[in-house]
């Protein structure tokens, strides 16, 4: 799902796999948001926003936030208000 200043991929883990909390992962590459400095500091808001979202993401979904150069550009307040949006979006389907 494009939420503009990232991208948010999910699936929902198959039954015969272990249930538990969603899990994450968080990506940001140096084409899409630069050097070192940016990623990590791209990758520190992705995390942060998924940990005070984590509410909202059903268990047994495996997420991944990819990161775009648009994320350092925004207020962090509007990519939480995206990644909420994002999560209302997400229903189980398997």
């Amino acid at each position: 799902m494009d939420c503009g200043a990232f991208q948010l991929i999910w699936r929902v883990r198959p039954a015969d796999e272990a249930p538990g909390p969603a899990r994450v992962g968080v990506v940001a590459s140096r084409v899409a948001v630069g050097n070192a400095v940016h990623r990590n500091r791209a990758k520190r808001r992705l995390r942060e926003l998924y940990r005070r979202h984590q509410h909202l993401v059903p268990a047994g979904f495996d997420l991944v936030l990819t990161a775009r150069a648009a994320l350092l550009r925004l207020d962090f307040a509007e990519a939480a208000a995206r990644f909420v949006q994002a999560c209302e979006r997400m229903k189980p389907h398997a």
